[in-house]
């Protein structure tokens, strides 16, 4: 739970496997909905997801707009597991229509 005002959002996700972390500052675009926080994230942009697969997430809250360092945060927010896929290539498949003849 958020408990400081206007914060910002320092997402850290660490991969399962690997334990490699990456770290971002995500803007709340929430439309004032009391409920939930709403939040874009754009792999390359915003992070560089190296590895898919699994990953656990921590949010924490700061004033801080540049911040990257979870110690020097304001506090653990929420904590959960995000799924990481790639986007399928585009599949280069032929058809060819099949043709039966019958001989007799």
């Amino acid at each position: 739970m958020t408990t400081i005002p206007n914060p910002n959002y320092l997402f850290e996700f660490i991969h399962e496997q690997s334990f490699n972390t990456q770290t971002c500052v995500l803007n709340n675009i929430s439309q004032g909905i009391p409920r939930y926080d709403e939040f874009v994230l754009i792999d390359n942009v915003d992070v560089n997801f190296i590895y898919d697969g699994y990953y656990i997430y921590n949010i924490y809250q700061q004033s801080s707009p540049a911040n990257l360092d979870p110690a020097q945060s304001q506090g653990l927010v929420e904590t959960g597991r995000a799924h990481v896929i790639e986007a399928d290539s585009p599949s280069y498949e032929y058809d060819s229509p099949i043709y039966f003849n019958i001989y007799e």
